[in-house]
């Protein structure tokens, strides 16, 4: 719990600042963990259960480490009606692992994303923050092999 102490301080005396803390771990070991979520709820002198509560209510907010290479599914409507299922089979069966799933080598991560404003050139899907659109299914092995 020593090593989260001085994240936590960094935000701890801001109004609204348990989420920021949550948000500074994460972004400083990749997610959030329960050692952490302990490390919080002491700091903040609230409940463990309450930390959770919190940071469970925001998606962007991971319980479980990441792969190196985070690969995620826009699977709003549009996308959806141009294949996005397709396109997640697709990748789900190139990587070995369902959505929400990291590789067992933590090499890659499937994860789920709102609409990223490429609707005109769905399915689209954004890898490490950089946006692929119109994938296909034939489009997947090339696409993975260009990213390693």
């Amino acid at each position: 719990m020593e090593k989260y102490k001085d994240t936590i301080s960094l935000v701890q005396k801001k109004e609204g600042s348990l989420l920021d803390a949550i948000i500074a771990v994460q972004e400083l070991y990749g997610y959030v963990s329960e050692t952490a979520m302990g490390a919080l709820a002491q700091a903040f002198k609230i409940a463990p259960t309450q930390v959770y509560e919190t940071a469970s209510f925001y998606s962007m907010i991971r319980f479980a480490p990441v792969g190196r290479i985070i690969i995620k599914v826009c699977h709003n409507a549009p996308c959806h009606v141009a294949g996005a299922g397709k396109t997640i089979a697709a990748l789900e069966n190139a990587l070995g692992i369902q959505m929400g799933e990291t590789t067992k080598d933590g090499k890659y991560s499937l994860e789920y994303t709102e609409c990223i404003g490429q609707c005109q050139a769905s399915p689209s899907i954004l890898i490490n923050g950089n946006t692929y659109s119109n994938i296909t299914v034939d489009k997947v092995p090339e696409l993975l092999k260009a990213i390693v």
